[in-house]
């Protein structure tokens, strides 16, 4: 199977103005596999082949993670960052689509376990759980109140298991470079607010990894930016070129500290999804005339509402049954929107085949996914209402996002 062009791949995931996930073959879901199938270890399915057929006896994989960096930013900025054509010409970009929920608790819990959504259940940033009566941030595992649940431990947040005890048992030694720390790697945190952090952990994990190595850094600070500025927006812009000025640096930290060994260290750019710019002034509050469905929510055993389940972008309505076929009519008859019922997401895999006891009930019974606008309740503060850039949906500029690849030598040849 020869690499898709972003065309090609557009075409054949569309579905009108919406882009479905490509699970079979060219998705997100699949890089965990691929880098483990690298440097030889089994941990689920990979891309085929023709992703990383160029490249041989490597002995270490380097993923910067983008967070929001879809190709559509990669476009957008590639004029403006000079790392970016750079990588272009030493390597190949090769167009994926991120998984549905296209937002980050969903895709990372995927990335860290080569498991789908419709496996782990984690339907979105908003995560409500019937089992133990909670609605909860999946990231950061908070409540919305920003107290910390206690009827469900962090560890049941994703009903999956890590890769990365296998790729330690397959002798891959792994380190991470984020904000937060992982147990089941060696860990090296730096600060978010501060960029220039990022460059000594960095230098402290390629120092450390022993190989063959596996090294994963997560850099969220285009995201942030977006939803408060938008991405056609000179704070995104200038936050797009510092990370990629850390990410120029870690490259040349990695050429200072290779070891003499015979193997290549490859280097790969990707992200969990793209972003689109909303019009704050035209999103949807579904609390307010002439939706105002805050009374046909179910609610938790406190008599609080469902109102935080999946995002703005990826919005489940956990409904009273009554109020199901009612709260449909009035959503599909007002939204330029793809409302689906339970057993219509179940049944067109959106989130992966295969769905786990947990997915089906922390599944909402409508899932509403906007064409290009949030749709969400309005908090005092608006809350996600107010954000510019958003993501969570099955906008084309959500879905595709890059899988670049280079070696090392060639980038710094």
């Amino acid at each position: 199977m020869q690499r898709p062009d972003i065309s090609a791949l557009r075409e054949r995931q569309s579905d009108g103005d919406y882009l479905l996930p490509a699970y079979e073959d060219w998705c997100f879901s699949r890089i965990p596999g691929t880098v483990a199938d690298v440097l030889g270890a089994d941990v689920g399915s990979r891309l085929p082949e023709a992703a990383t057929d160029a490249y041989d006896d490597v002995s270490r994989v380097v993923v910067f993670l983008v967070d929001g960096f879809g190709l559509a930013q990669w476009d957008g900025e590639r004029e403006r960052v000079p790392f970016l054509r750079r990588f272009e010409r030493a390597g190949r970009v090769t167009p994926l689509t991120s998984v549905y929920p296209s937002e980050t608790a969903a895709a990372m819990n995927t990335f860290h376990s080569a498991s789908l959504p419709s496996e782990h259940g984690v339907v979105g940033w908003y995560v409500y759980d019937p089992d133990t009566d909670e609605q909860f941030e999946a990231l950061p595992f908070l409540r919305k109140d920003g107290s910390t649940p206690e009827r469900i431990d962090f560890e049941d947040v994703a009903d999956a298991e890590s890769i990365y005890p296998e790729l330690v048992a397959a002798g891959v030694e792994t380190h991470q470079v984020t904000p937060f720390p992982n147990d089941s790697t060696v860990p090296h945190t730096y600060d978010p607010e501060d960029l220039s952090t990022f460059s000594e952990s960095f230098t402290d994990a390629a120092r450390e990894a022993s190989d063959p190595s596996y090294i994963f850094a997560y850099l969220p600070q285009t995201d942030a930016v977006a939803h408060h500025a938008g991405v056609d927006s000179d704070e995104y812009r200038e936050t797009a070129a510092e990370t990629f000025d850390r990410v120029t640096e870690a490259v040349e930290t990695l050429a200072e500290t290779s070891g003499d060994d015979d193997g290549q260290t490859l280097v790969c750019i990707t992200a969990d999804h793209g972003l689109i710019d909303t019009v704050p002034e035209e999103n949807v509050d579904l609390s307010a005339p002439p939706f105002d469905i805050i009374s046909d929510l179910q609610t938790l055993t406190d008599g609080t509402p469902v109102r935080y389940s999946g995002s703005a972008r990826n919005v489940h309505l956990h409904l009273r049954p009554d109020r199901i076929d009612p709260v449909y009519d009035l959503l599909t008859a007002e939204l330029d929107a793809r409302v689906l019922r339970k057993h219509e997401v179940l049944e067109s895999d959106l989130f992966g085949p295969n769905p786990s006891e947990t997915f089906e009930h922390r599944l909402g019974d409508l899932v509403v996914v906007h064409r290009d606008s949030s749709v969400w309740y309005g908090d005092e503060d608006r809350g996600k209402l107010d954000f510019v850039a958003m993501h969570g949906g099955m906008h084309p500029d959500e879905m595709l996002i890059p899988f670049a690849t280079a070696t090392l030598d060639s980038l710094v040849e």
